[in-house]
């Protein structure tokens, strides 16, 4: 657990968003590193395939879209995936889910995470994890 997870799930469970630069290349295009996401608090009966979503994992804080939303011992659990990944990551329980991300702040530009965005990124998610396996091969 990082230093700084605390704190944030202490600001989220009060009903206060968050703001924090993200890392790394896993939600390409989506998110870039060096992006601001924004993070507001939410329930699970909230979520929704395809919403990107901040959770604790053993690998620390991740940011990845819902791919599956499942019951599981009459517990919810979610599954998500980076847009950029070819694999899943391992399901997680309410408790590892810190909030859903609403919007993306780039150096450039701002960019809200909707229903909108979400198709045309997912549908060229597919493309490239299918071109990737063709080539791959």
């Amino acid at each position: 657990m990082s230093e700084f997870e605390p704190t944030l799930r202490e600001l989220l469970s009060a009903g206060h968003t968050a703001r924090f630069l993200a890392s790394g290349d896993s939600m390409y295009p989506a998110i870039h590193s060096g992006d601001y996401l924004h993070i507001v608090p939410c329930g699970m009966s909230e979520l929704r395939r395809g919403d990107v979503v901040l959770t604790a994992t053993d690998r620390g804080l991740t940011a990845h879209r819902i791919v599956r939303i499942s019951e599981r011992g009459g517990a919810q659990q979610i599954i998500t995936r980076g847009d950029n990944s070819l694999r899943r990551d391992r399901p997680v329980g309410a408790a590892d889910v810190l909030g859903r991300i609403t919007r993306v702040d780039g150096s450039a530009n701002v960019r809200k995470s909707g229903p909108e965005s979400a198709t045309i990124i997912r549908f060229v998610a597919v493309v490239v994890r299918r071109l990737r396996a063709r080539f791959q091969q």
